[in-house]
């Protein structure tokens, strides 16, 4: 019988949560990865070097067959996610032949496969999402959104004819809840944190108690933030059960983080007013001063994620996960992750 879940992008945000969740049940573990640790750190967890984007995931035939003859099921989370290139034609590799070759792996297997995609093939669509809704005519912020688009869209041509049973999940934005001091470096919260800590200590040398920066964005709009242990957990009870196969799941809390509270979060882990949220009409009348000018230059590619309308509905998740599941983050829980991040970014050595 096989036991074995496999995971692609296993070293990754969402990856390590949904690693640590199946171990906590006993649960042996393929892990797949570009940069897989050098020594084993659990019994029950088998890592090995592939990339999604090569034909078998880049592994030799011996190891593809074993992986093959172990997996029970395949959740295919890697994926390149930076948001460099405004069209999609160089993420298509990992995000659409990535798709296509995890698909192959699990058809091989003969198992589910699991394909977390995200929230974001919306694209700029500015009302509600359904889960049915996925080519709405939208334009798309970026090339990792259109590349998931067209990553998402390969699986729905193949529903109804692949050998194995497929299920989609879209995620919305993802925060860890114990971020260490390399969550500055990621898409979130955390680079906000990071690039606004380092403003502050470039502005403590002129000033001892330097004002609040600036960051265009809109107090009213939302986003829609979610917990990456509370995403893979979601996971976990939804690939359980027989009935999630061919449905999408938006990963989605009930209610988005409003841009005020984020705000509030933020200032609060900080100890201070560090940054709030002004119009465009703001920057008119008194235009960025230095700081938030090189603020707004490391934040660009996320400026355009400060200003969102849309909403997306969860009734699958809902009816067989229960509303419980997948809870909006609250202030007190995103400012106790904007401390332990801005604590573990104080600890690291100078570089």
């Amino acid at each position: 019988m096989k036991e074995h879940i496999v995971i692609t992008g296993a070293s990754g945000l969402v990856g390590r949560a949904l690693l640590a969740k199946y171990l906590d049940q006993g649960c042996p573990v393929i892990a797949l990865c570009r940069k897989p640790p050098a020594l084993p750190s659990n019994p029950l967890i088998s890592w090995h070097w592939g990339d999604v984007s090569l034909p078998y995931l880049g592994l030799d035939p011996a190891t593809y067959a074993e992986v093959c003859g172990k997996a029970r099921m395949v959740f295919h989370l890697a994926a390149r996610t930076d948001f460099k290139d405004a069209t999609a034609a160089s993420y298509l590799p990992v995000n659409l032949g990535g798709v296509e070759h995890a698909l192959s792996l699990a058809q091989d297997a003969e198992a589910p496969l699991h394909q977390v995609s995200t929230a974001f093939v919306c694209g700029d669509w500015p009302g509600e999402f359904r889960e049915a809704d996925l080519d709405r005519g939208q334009g798309f912020r970026n090339g990792y959104e259109e590349s998931k688009f067209l990553g998402e869209s390969f699986l729905h041509g193949v529903l109804s004819s692949a050998a194995v049973p497929i299920t989609i999940y879209r995620p919305g934005i993802v925060v860890e809840r114990n971020p260490s001091a390399a969550s500055g470096k990621t898409f979130g919260p955390f680079l906000f944190l990071d690039a606004v800590a380092r403003l502050q200590e470039m502005a403590a040398a002129d000033t001892p108690e330097p004002s609040a920066l600036r960051v265009l964005g809109n107090r009213a709009a939302h986003l829609p933030l979610v917990f990456d242990d509370a995403v893979a957990e979601a996971l976990v009870c939804l690939a359980a059960k027989p009935e999630s196969a061919g449905k999408v799941f938006q990963l989605v809390a009930p209610e988005p983080v409003g841009n005020e509270l984020l705000e509030d979060a933020f200032n609060e882990a900080f100890g201070q007013p560090a940054a709030r949220f002004a119009g465009a009409d703001e920057f008119t009348g008194q235009p960025a001063d230095r700081l938030e000018t090189l603020l707004a230059r490391k934040t660009t590619p996320y400026a355009a994620y400060l200003d969102l309308s849309v909403r997306f509905t969860r009734h699958n998740l809902d009816a067989l996960a229960g509303p419980e599941t997948l809870p909006t983050p609250t202030q007190a829980e995103l400012t106790l992750a904007f401390k332990a991040f801005l604590a573990a970014r104080s600890q690291r050595s100078p570089a």
